[in-house]
């Protein structure tokens, strides 16, 4: 009996463990859009782990008044959080919540951007509170005791917003997104290069491309709609790291949207039954959104966006036209 008990522990421990080893190869080279996807979820719940972590050993750690300062400030960056990246609906249960997100590739890439800064933030909170609560060391009596340092600050500290451009511009603001006047019929064609090896010469990133509604759609599962397109979550871990140009046929007066990459349609070329399925009449922009600031990635020419300004590495293809002519 005993046996038969520790045979089927070992199987079940033999089969979690190649779950695991499955997944995490899966991570280091996804292939797909709902494999990097599931990817990013995984890290993104571990960063919202981290963040409740923080938050209770700091809540533990703060004197009452401190406390609420914490509480105001935490809420603050949620609400900060959910109107920058569109986020309209409420789930009382976290997984729903999480799956819900998943289903739109470019507010998830915005989550996980603000939830990294807010990381990033919360450590900050962290060792201020360690410096101050930490002695100070014995001076001179000549010399002035400084100030104790505060265990919050006083105000609460935002997240940065998204930059919204019409063309890549490159300057010393953090440029988050890029999007395109909104359009709500006719054939469109745009390209964007993604070169990963170069991306992460700077930071690892999520980067979502492809068109997003121009107004809130009811039908959706949050009133801002459903974005379309493809979402590259560049790790350093991963084993493909080639250059690809991505090509995004726009079809608005039949609903569709055709993802290219380097000149192969793998979900059906345009003007066939496949690619995604777009809402006809509605108006939709293209957009770009990226976890991490995209100045130095356009700079060094890692990310280029071509909406027409110049020749497209491949052909337009038949019936559609540059997003944005020359």
């Amino acid at each position: 009996m005993f046996t038969q008990l520790l045979s089927r522990a070992l199987a079940t421990t033999a089969a979690i463990v190649g779950l695991a080893v499955s997944a995490s190869a899966q991570c280091q080279n996804p292939t797909t859009d709902a494999q990097r996807a599931q990817c990013l979820g995984d890290e993104l719940r571990g960063a919202d782990r981290t963040i409740n972590r923080v938050y209770a050993e700091l809540v533990k750690s703060l004197p009452p008044p401190d406390r609420l300062t914490l509480r105001d400030d935490e809420r603050a960056w949620l609400k900060t959080r959910d109107r920058t990246c569109g986020i309209t609906w409420s789930q009382g249960d976290r997984a729903t919540w999480f799956a819900d997100l998943l289903r739109d590739y470019q507010k998830t890439v915005c989550v996980v951007r603000l939830t990294n800064e807010r990381v990033t933030v919360l450590n900050g909170y962290q060792k201020a509170n360690a410096v101050a609560a930490a002695p100070p060391a014995p001076a001179p009596s000549s010399a002035p005791v400084a100030p104790a340092v505060p265990s919050v600050p006083s105000a609460p500290v935002a997240p940065s917003v998204p930059v919204a451009r019409e063309a890549p511009a490159i300057g010393a603001t953090p440029v988050y997104d890029i999007v395109s006047e909104p359009k709500s019929q006719g054939k469109w064609y745009f390209e964007v290069k993604v070169d990963p090896a170069g991306v992460l010469r700077s930071a690892e990133a999520a980067i979502f491309i492809g068109v997003t509604p121009a107004a809130s759609d009811a039908r959706a599962i949050n009133s801002g709609g459903s974005s379309v397109g493809t979402l590259q979550s560049i790790r350093r871990i991963d084993k493909n790291l080639d250059p690809q140009v991505f090509g995004f046929a726009v079809d608005l007066d039949n609903g569709r949207l055709y993802v290219g990459e380097s000149g192969a349609w793998p979900d059906g070329e345009p003007g066939s039954a496949g690619g995604n399925a777009l809402i006809q009449g509605r108006g939709y922009r293209m957009m770009l959104t990226s976890s991490v600031a995209v100045n130095e990635f356009l700079r060094s020419g890692t990310l280029t966006v071509n909406l027409g300004e110049r020749g497209f590495v491949y052909s337009v293809p038949a019936g559609y036209r540059p997003l944005q002519p020359r």
